[in-house]
């Protein structure tokens, strides 16, 4: 699989999920620009333990989906 469809698959998430980076950076506590980072840079995506159980609630996806998402 390519680089562009791995980063992309963060964002495909949080879209099919209908949701802004602005709304998932409030419901995390982080910036915008750290959800941009998370979904397009090349390196793994650094979460706290509850960042992670946000995202599954908000994004509405399992932990296998995510894993895979943030896998680079």
């Amino acid at each position: 699989m390519s680089d562009q469809s791995q980063q992309a698959r963060l964002m495909d998430l949080r879209t099919r999920a209908g949701l802004t980076r602005r709304e998932v950076a409030n419901a995390l506590g982080v910036t915008e620009k750290t959800i941009y980072v998370w979904e397009t840079s090349v390196n793994v995506p650094k979460m706290t333990v509850s960042q992670v159980q946000k995202l599954l609630e908000i994004l509405g996806c399992t932990l296998d989906e995510l894993a895979i998402a943030t896998k680079k």
